[in-house]
């Protein structure tokens, strides 16, 4: 008997889990050879393969809201994901990632020192 690590069904599409480290990059990659080697599963199961092998992410939020219907949409905005993922990666620490939902930086504008009053001297 052969054994091999190769995948041959939709079923086993369905063992695929992105590593808890894995880029998104990396594993829309690996899930799309071990796909092309399963000549007899459809998109529709690929669709469903790949949304389930995937780790909590942003990502995996949008693809729950969004319309995408296709295996060809789902790669195709897989791939914009993962290269804004590299990117951000690659941010150096002195430039941080703006993130529109963060609570804006203080304001380095000078606190104004409180008027002095003058004494009052009761005239006579």
């Amino acid at each position: 008997m052969i054994q091999t690590d190769r995948l041959y069904s939709a079923d086993d599409l369905y063992m695929l889990r992105q590593g808890e480290d894995e880029p998104l990059r990396k594993y829309a990659a690996r899930f799309s050879h071990e796909y092309s080697c399963c000549l007899d599963t459809d998109d529709r199961a690929a669709f469903g393969a790949f949304k389930s092998g995937l780790r909590e992410s942003n990502f995996r939020y949008l693809m729950h809201s969004n319309p995408w219907n296709t295996y060809a949409e789902l790669m195709k905005q897989a791939a914009i994901h993962a290269k804004a993922e590299y990117f951000n990666s690659k941010r150096s620490p002195a430039t941080p990632a703006l993130n529109p939902f963060a609570d804006p930086p203080p304001a380095s504008v000078p606190i104004p020192a409180p008027p002095q009053h003058s004494a009052l001297i009761p005239s006579t």
